[in-house]
């Protein structure tokens, strides 16, 4: 059985010691219960893992426009199909009166018809290339925030160990835990990276328009 590997190297830990004898003459007057004391060494790692948080963020846009701009393109044409079909549906029903107010558009007859089809069909390509694309900018976008996320572990790791090096120099006159670093927004912030620009949950598909309508309605239209 091994050890496992120290994530913080020996090298890395002598030049937080040696930071931490440094800054130890600026936290005399450092109050022992203060929870957001700071020094020079706490705001470089915080801004070091932000500027890596920022660099990520702005790789993966960069890296992912085309994907997100034909995702907002095909949603919004998503939305727009599904009015028309909603209003062709109106139409049918209005025209037939009681008769047609639940059309059985699998074996429907006529140019209406046709066009429900033809709607339905391009509804549901575009619900899953939309779906396709979700899932790959929700995995590119993961991948990002895992490795900010880890960037600001290891941060964090460091002040632990540059705190307790200071607690030590200054024999105990600074705060017991050393402060929390602030993660990046958009690595907190809940949902994925196509539900906070253009949500596609606001679309409805062929199967929920016709949730409350009638068994006899087309549910298996051709691809």
């Amino acid at each position: 059985m091994t050890t496992q590997p120290l994530r913080v190297g020996v090298l890395a830990r002598r030049r937080l010691a040696r930071l931490a004898r440094r800054d130890a003459a600026a936290v005399h007057d450092t109050e022992p219960d203060r929870a957001d004391a700071t020094t020079p060494t706490v705001a470089t790692l915080q801004a070091r893992a932000d500027a890596y948080a920022r660099r990520e963020e702005q790789r993966f846009f960069r890296r992912m426009r085309r994907e997100l701009t034909e995702h907002r393109v095909l949603v919004s044409a998503l939305r727009s199909d599904i009015d028309a079909y909603d209003r062709q549906l109106e139409r049918i029903s209005d025209a037939g009166g009681e008769a047609a107010a639940r059309p059985n558009i699998a074996e429907g007859r006529g140019p209406a018809f046709e066009e429900l089809r033809r709607l339905e069909r391009r509804i549901r390509r575009a619900h899953r290339r939309a779906d396709e694309l979700s899932a790959l900018i929700n995995s590119r976008f993961t991948a990002a925030q895992l490795r900010a996320a880890r960037m600001f572990d290891r941060s964090d790791e460091k002040t632990a160990l540059y705190w307790g090096a200071l607690r030590e120099a200054t024999a105990g006159r600074v705060a017991p835990r050393p402060p929390a670093l602030r993660r990046s927004e958009w690595l907190t912030a809940r949902g994925t990276a196509v539900d906070a620009l253009h949500p596609i949950s606001e679309s409805r598909t062929v199967d929920t328009i016709r949730e409350h309508d009638a068994d006899t309605r087309r549910t298996d239209a051709r691809t």
